[in-house]
């Protein structure tokens, strides 16, 4: 997925992979079998009061070789002006999903974006690198960390997160609310969305908790995420809206930005 920071590839491909992930089905990771499952989604996003609008369609291929504790995610997509590839690969420790590495490389208006995360859990640390470019002026924006896992707690990305909460594993508080750790990188206070800090840019490791309520009309699971945590574009009093259906796979993500944008995904898993 692109960098986390504040363009709308945050946005756009963060939530791409999070929806992908999340339509990974429930499995035991005492099956023995490789099991492998292709989903195709479609991505529109409106910019600018419709001045700028894309569309991304494209596949994700996961295989979970519960066996051998190991996961792995392929994400492509394409459109007008757009390209994007996500691979990633993870670990299944006692039935919970952990993240090792992800690497991206995205396109969006001939302006490149990469990141390259690696979790080393041995020494307790992630190694960071994202590029990614503001909408407007094209502003290049670069982040190179070294985070420290907090000890005691299970840090996730977009899939992990996905994955563990299809399967049931993901942590709740007290009052029932889904609580996960992630990274992220800092925001200056004040910039904007087409502003940059050079060499201001660090990760951070922080929670974000939200919830998941079933919809008595129709039977699906709907959770409100704040975006606004990651992406400059998102508003925190209009959180993305995400609804599963009742196995708790992804159907849909519809999000309004600032400036009139919007961003609507569609997933469709193939038989």
């Amino acid at each position: 997925m692109s960098e986390v920071v504040l363009s709308r590839r945050a946005v756009l491909l963060g939530l791409c992979s999070l929806a992908l992930g999340s339509l990974f089905p429930t499995r035991s990771a005492t099956a023995a079998a490789l099991a492998a499952r292709t989903v195709d989604y479609r991505v529109d996003v409106l910019m600018l009061w419709g001045l700028i609008r894309y569309s991304v369609s494209g596949s994700m291929v996961e295989e979970i070789d519960a066996g051998a504790g190991r996961y792995r995610v392929l994400i492509t997509g394409s459109g007008t002006a757009v390209s994007s590839r996500v691979e990633a690969r993870g670990l299944i420790d006692d039935g919970r999903c952990r993240p090792l590495e992800t690497k991206s490389v995205h396109s969006m208006a001939g302006r490149p974006s990469s990141l390259s995360i690696t979790y080393d859990y041995a020494r307790g640390r992630v190694d960071y690198h994202a590029v990614g470019h503001t909408l407007l002026r094209g502003r290049r924006r670069q982040v190179d960390d070294v985070v420290l896992l907090p000890p005691g707690r299970h840090v996730d990305d977009a899939l992990s997160a996905s994955l563990n909460f299809a399967a049931g594993r993901l942590e709740q508080g007290s009052d029932g609310a889904y609580e996960i750790t992630v990274l992220r990188r800092t925001r200056p206070a004040g910039e904007g969305p087409d502003d940059v800090t050079p060499g201001a840019y660090r990760v951070e490791v922080v929670p974000v908790r939200f919830n998941v309520e079933p919809d008595l009309r129709t039977g699906k699971l709907v959770a409100q995420v704040d975006m606004s945590r990651w992406s400059s574009w998102a508003r925190a009093d209009q959180p993305a809206r995400l609804v599963f259906t009742a196995d708790r796979r992804l159907e849909s993500i519809d999000s309004r930005l600032i400036y009139g944008s919007a961003i609507r995904m569609q997933l469709t898993s193939l038989a």
